[in-house]
């Protein structure tokens, strides 16, 4: 491990989140909140300070960063990201504890989405700003940002890439691991342009339509308003964040087929038409329990009027479904007051998530096709034992190295669900909370079940057990893989 060589591509990463950080602190200027402007302009020169001495007082002779320094600049990158991003949330006073700023930092920065602020409406501007913005950041992959924009890391661009990008496989649309970036940003911005000019037009105030936009592509989930979606009560807003959570947990190399025409290889995608065809079976399962359950989830045995005609039931399910299994989290109902079969299925949508190469969280849709795939093999192999059958995705076959991956993948990451919701549950957490807890964090998603529900916020959660959320956003967000390795000794041996 050339720790040298890690420590100063950190100092010039952290000298351009200190340049970012001037947006959220132009909003506050704007807006004139002074305990707000310092709060920011502290946070920038702490970050400049910081990247300036780790790019001045570590050289290393050699620029070529492996694979070791790739997993360790992404991993130390994210959480100190999230340590200065946290800055501004503890230092303006709107956080009363470090340990709650850093979990609404690494909340936005990983698109995770859940919050401690049990009124929001009640945040200055730059602040709000900034929660949404950290998510858009974090969306695409701040890494990814710094590829396309900063040649100083193009040695090794490629692994950084590979490291941080979501999915078993990282598809590049150039030849070069730059331009696929700033392709990918190109069309990210593109996305979040319309969505701020669709909420403006659907009768959002400017500033609100910016930030459920940046919130929107990046399936996010912050919202400017306690009630979340649910209170602009607006079908056509509606209509405007399931089109574009959809669309965001869709993989990109998508959206460049569709801009350049390739709508054969969409088509012909399996990964892609899994994913439609699970949203489709869960929204209808959903709507029809809403419309013929009378349950006493129900305001006390009494159903919600909301809920009585089919186009309604049609209306929330489709919204939640979309929102959870995008891994978005915005709500425009309760549904944790939803009969249980919803809210197991919403919890089972968590796991699955959108595709790989998106904005989603979750396992992704290609991680459960290539576990079934696999599974289906080994049946066959039992009856045929000489029988060589290879897995495809999309009609390619998929290396043994990437099944391999993949089903340490899920061991890893069901592992870690069941023993980190134990633990909450050890420091007096309820088991529905701890559990449906772990599983939103791990899967990036947001609202939860029980104390920790749609209309529910993570302050009242104990401290250790916060700590262990905000660990399990970044593995969430990272993929398990990129931060289990930092700590094994493996990894920083020579």
């Amino acid at each position: 491990m050339n720790i040298p060589l890690v420590l100063h591509t950190l100092g010039n990463l952290l000298i351009f989140f200190s340049c970012i950080l001037l947006v959220p602190l132009g909003v506050s200027l704007v807006y004139g909140m002074e305990a707000e402007i310092w709060a920011f302009m502290s946070s920038i020169l702490a970050s400049a300070i910081m990247g300036v001495l780790f790019k001045g007082l570590f050289k290393s002779q050699s620029e070529d960063i492996t694979i070791r320094e790739s997993f360790a600049i992404v991993a130390f990158w994210w959480m100190s990201c999230a340590f200065f991003g946290a800055l501004p949330y503890w230092l303006s006073g709107e956080c009363t504890t470090f340990c709650d700023a850093y979990f609404e930092s690494m909340s936005g920065l990983t698109t995770t989405g859940a919050t401690i602020f049990s009124d929001v409406e009640i945040l200055p501007h730059g602040i709000l700003f900034w929660r949404s913005m950290s998510q858009w950041l974090g969306g695409m992959g701040i890494v990814v940002f710094f590829v396309a924009v900063l040649p100083a890391i193009g040695v090794g661009g490629h692994k950084l890439f590979s490291v941080e990008a979501p999915g078993p496989t990282t598809d590049k649309i150039k030849p070069r691991i730059a331009q696929t970036a700033k392709i990918l940003w190109m069309i990210y911005l593109s996305l979040t342009a319309i969505v701020i000019l669709l909420y403006w037009l659907g009768g959002m105030e400017i500033f609100d339509s910016i930030c459920h936009a940046f919130a929107t592509v990046s399936t996010g989930g912050f919202s400017t308003k306690n009630q979340s979606i649910e209170a602009f009560n607006s079908l056509f807003i509606e209509y405007v964040a399931i089109a574009f959570a959809f669309i965001a947990a869709c993989n990109f190399i998508l959206h460049y087929q569709c801009v350049t025409g390739q709508f054969k290889k969409i088509t012909g995608n399996a990964e892609f038409r899994l994913f439609v065809s699970i949203l489709l079976f869960v929204i209808c399962c959903i709507t029809l329990a809403l419309f013929f359950f009378d349950s006493s989830s129900y305001n006390g045995g009494v159903k919600d009027a909301k809920y009585e005609s089919l186009g309604g039931a049609l209306r929330y399910a489709a919204f939640q479904v979309v929102s959870i299994t995008t891994s978005t989290g915005f709500c425009n109902a309760d549904f944790d007051q939803w009969p249980n079969c919803c809210r197991f299925f919403l919890i089972l949508v968590m796991f699955i998530g959108g595709c790989a190469g998106s904005t989603a969280g979750g396992m992704k849709v290609a991680r459960i096709m290539l576990l079934f795939k696999s599974s289906a093999r080994e049946l066959v192999h039992l009856l045929r034992p000489r029988a060589i059958m290879h897995v495809k995705l999309s009609g390619k076959p998929v290396s043994e190295e990437i099944l391999t991956n993949t089903l340490g993948f899920v061991v890893l990451y069901l592992g870690i669900f069941g023993v980190f919701s134990i633990i909450l549950t050890i420091f007096g957490t309820e088991p529905v909370t701890a559990f449906s807890a772990v599983a939103s964090m791990m899967n990036n998603v947001g609202p939860a079940l029980a104390d920790a529900g749609a209309s529910k916020t993570y302050g009242d959660i104990a401290y250790p057990c916060k700590w262990i959320l905000i660990f399990s956003m970044l593995l969430g967000r990272l993929e398990i893989y990129t931060v289990v390795l930092i700590f094994l000794p493996i990894t920083w041996k020579k």
